[in-house]
């Protein structure tokens, strides 16, 4: 190369990385974010719900929101003295955003950002991949390069500097303003009827629901606690020389009701639970779209209605049934119990992935498969209170269950009736007939892991009176309509992520509390929800409370006296 080139290449890098105001750095930025990172939603107008009118006008109308909502984001951070690490952070969270709600057809709400604070590393690793990637290095990285090397003029101007800060703010808040005015008419109606819109701005709407979680803490005090265990009592059927009771209650993870052949699934996805006379709710929902709202919720004698909107922390049915007297243990095969299990005995299948059956069950990573939680169960029911143990055990078992994306680990070779499998995280990026084959692979090992707790429970009945309770703490999305996973809010997400499985197998519990069960299977049809769980495992262990409604309870008009 010679002198000439040399000087041309060095002067060509000092005109890209020359000073510049950082201003100019915010209203760049708010361009190529809103050009690189907002693909989720531009790929989205075309299908807008209720919207008849021309797409080119559509985006004239819309484009110049998104820049203004962007440029008063980045407007906040354009000050000459620390800004790059804010920048870059900024670029990073745009990239990871734009990846997962266009992969997985998300949203970045409160909900979202408190179920990625709550998601364990086995978990969460299954969400990396190669697209990952590469939306990282395009989005983030190599902007993030040229923002580190550029240097910022201006240090020395405070007041000037605050001036332009202060006027690149008001264009933007203007731009916003002067766009709502002009189409507020015409997009108002296209809001309402799709309801997401509102979270499909990145990365304002990520960085605005990320600072309303993390600042929660601050400004919302903890609710206070009320206890409600008063009054737990065992019933009647105690006073017998009857043989105690073992309940398990199987928290399901990611089933839709959908896909169970039990409920009309084409798909014979059930064929070991269709062989143990089991009883299975065709209308069943849940309370949440999420694990972290569901599992608290289920567990609440409040109902939906009365958990979100209360106040106050209470005592659940786990603090209840252990009240009452009843040995009552949390074993976990996921990321954990959603504070439900804080007052309880608890175990965790991580502890046992270093004994053979671990070898043979447990990956690399540590994540299991579900038949762990059945490993050495024996021993971790004889190490709980003797005295509680003789009157009863409620023992509850928390899946790994149908877990997305990673679903094809969700099953076992010999389970994997449906191919081919999406053997990918990247589920976009597989047909949807091998979306559905490997969700549906994962719902047969589920119900192969509940025909194995039945099998073990029938072991059981020379020492107790058995059953099982088995419900979902929500469903999934498979792609329609391009949305995957589950999490969306609850009023605009689709049925499939509120309809849930619930099935129950009353073994010899259903002899002690007279259970009929012809009277059980006219109405499975019933319309039931996760306000009738705390109520039913109520009834199923004879326990009695305050808090005990039998109208909610699933299983009381077919119960004798």
């Amino acid at each position: 190369m010679s002198p000439s080139d040399l000087s041309s290449s060095s002067g060509n890098d000092r005109r890209f990385f020359k000073p510049r105001s950082p201003q100019f750095i915010a209203f760049w930025l708010a361009i190529w974010l809103t050009a690189t990172a907002n693909w989720a939603l531009w790929l989205r107008l075309p299908t807008l719900d209720g919207y008849h009118g021309s797409l080119a006008m559509l985006a004239l109308r819309v484009v110049p929101l998104v820049i203004g909502f962007v440029l008063l984001l980045t407007s906040l951070f354009a000050w000459p003295r620390w800004m790059k690490p804010f920048w870059i952070v900024l670029l990073l969270i745009a990239a990871s955003a734009q990846h997962f709600m266009i992969s997985y057809g998300t949203i970045m709400d409160r909900g979202m950002i408190n179920n990625i604070l709550q998601t364990d590393l086995r978990e969460s690793s299954d969400l990396f991949n190669p697209k990952l990637l590469l939306e990282l290095l395009v989005i983030a990285i190599l902007p993030a390069i040229w923002l580190w090397k550029t240097p910022l003029k201006g240090a020395g101007k405070v007041w000037r500097n605050v001036l332009r800060t202060v006027l690149l703010f008001a264009a933007a808040a203007a731009m916003v303003a002067t766009s709502l005015a002009v189409s507020y008419k015409d997009l108002a109606p296209v809001v309402r009827n799709n309801l997401w819109l509102r979270f499909m701005v990145n990365p304002v709407n990520p960085v605005l629901s990320a600072s309303g979680v993390l600042l929660a803490p601050i400004f919302n005090k903890p609710r206070p606690f009320v206890s409600t265990i008063e009054g737990a009592a065992l019933g009647q059927s105690y006073a017998t020389d009857k043989k105690p009771p073992l309940l398990v209650l199987v928290v399901g993870e990611t089933a839709r009701a959908k896909n169970f052949s039990l409920n009309g699934y084409a798909r014979d996805t059930n064929p070991e639970l269709a062989k143990r006379d089991v009883l299975s709710w065709r209308n069943a929902t849940s309370c949440g779209t999420s694990t972290r709202e569901s599992v608290p919720c289920m567990f609440s004698s409040l109902g939906r209605e009365g958990f979100y909107n209360s106040k106050e922390e209470h005592s659940n049915l786990l603090d209840v049934l252990q009240a009452a007297g009843l040995a009552v243990l949390w074993v976990d095969n996921q990321a954990g119990c959603k504070g439900v299990c804080k007052r309880i005995p608890m175990a965790d299948t991580a502890d046992r992935v270093n004994t053979p059956e671990g070898k043979a069950l447990c990956s690399a990573d540590g994540e299991c498969l579900d038949g762990m939680l059945l490993v050495g169960i024996e021993e971790r029911i004889a190490q709980l209170d003797p005295a509680r143990r003789a009157k009863g055990v409620v023992l509850v078992m928390h899946q790994m269950g149908s877990h997305g994306p990673a679903y094809y680990k969700r099953s076992t070779p010999e389970l994997k009736a449906f191919k081919p499998e999406c053997a990918t995280n990247a589920l976009s990026s597989c047909p949807s007939e091998d979306v559905v084959n490997v969700y549906d692979n994962s719902i047969r090992y589920t119900d192969h892991f509940l025909g194995q707790t039945i099998d073990w429970l029938k072991t059981q009945q020379s020492q107790y009176e058995t059953g099982m309770f088995y419900m979902s703490d929500h469903g999934e999305s498979l792609g329609e309509m391009g949305v995957y996973l589950h999490g969306m809010p609850y009023a605009m997400a689709p049925v499939d992520q509120k309809h849930v499985p619930m099935i129950v197998w009353t073994g010899s519990l259903g002899a002690r509390t007279h259970l009929d069960q012809s009277c059980l299977q006219k109405g499975l049809d019933t319309p039931v929800s996760h306000d009738n769980l705390y109520h039913t495992i109520l009834g199923m262990v004879d326990v009695v409370s305050p808090t005990y409604k039998p109208a909610l309870d699933a299983l009381a008009s077919c119960r004798g006296n």
